[in-house]
């Protein structure tokens, strides 16, 4: 049987029942008070909450960019002058910004001028102190983007096929954060140098839109 000598259920006392019952009122009342509290607080943090919510969830990853894709800017991590230089060519941007490290200032210096000869506007240049500190990357990257954002431009990509792994990483977390698309550039070497023949351009992460009807496309 479930109740006691007492009567009462599982023969707990009158007065713990009495407990039970009067904790049971106080979380009814308790309850939508928190969910009004919690309901206003969201409504308050909804950006923050909608940026949560919508972080890091790759709307396109992979794939090749079609021919025609274009880029109001670029932003490149730079260890050599070629494969930037190619990209510009193909894809003709009106803004490019360069991230490289103290060691490789000559290629970034030597694609400034290509840039200027080709009419493109230079958002800026950042040479990290350290490579293989990504986080320097970061806000190296966060910079030229705020820049970038403050003279208006939004179509916007970030080239990490250049630089350290780090580097290209910080480069990367900068692009999700800003929500703009990262690219590499997919190349063959022979002899120490890269063959633009074959040469594609591949997304990281980023917009549907830009990726090549078929796999097949090349550079």
């Amino acid at each position: 049987m479930l109740t006691g000598d007492n009567g009462q259920l599982f023969g707990w006392s009158q007065a713990t029942w009495n407990l039970l019952d009067q904790a049971g009122i106080l979380l009814g009342v308790a309850l939508p008070t928190l969910t009004l509290l919690l309901g206003v607080l969201a409504w308050i943090k909804r950006d923050r909450l909608r940026a949560w919510l919508r972080r890091n969830r790759f709307p396109a990853v992979g794939g090749l960019v079609r021919e025609d894709a274009r880029w109001t800017a670029i932003l490149f991590t730079v260890s050599r002058k070629e494969v930037p230089t190619w990209v510009m060519q193909r894809t003709r941007p009106s803004w490019v910004g360069f991230i490289g490290s103290q060691s490789q200032a000559e290629p970034v210096q030597a694609l400034e001028h290509v840039a200027a000869e080709a009419g493109i506007r230079v958002v800026g240049t950042r040479l990290v102190r350290d490579p293989d500190d990504p986080a320097e990357a970061v806000a190296a990257a966060r910079e030229l983007l705020a820049a970038l954002s403050a003279s208006g431009v939004t179509n916007v990509a970030v080239d990490v096929t250049g630089g350290k792994v780090p580097m290209s990483l910080g480069a990367f977390m900068a692009a999700e954060e800003a929500k703009v698309d990262s690219i590499y550039v997919s190349v063959e070497y022979r002899n120490g140098a890269p063959q633009s023949e074959t040469a594609s351009i591949r997304r990281v992460s980023g917009n549907p839109g830009a990726m090549a009807a078929t796999n097949t496309a090349r550079a």
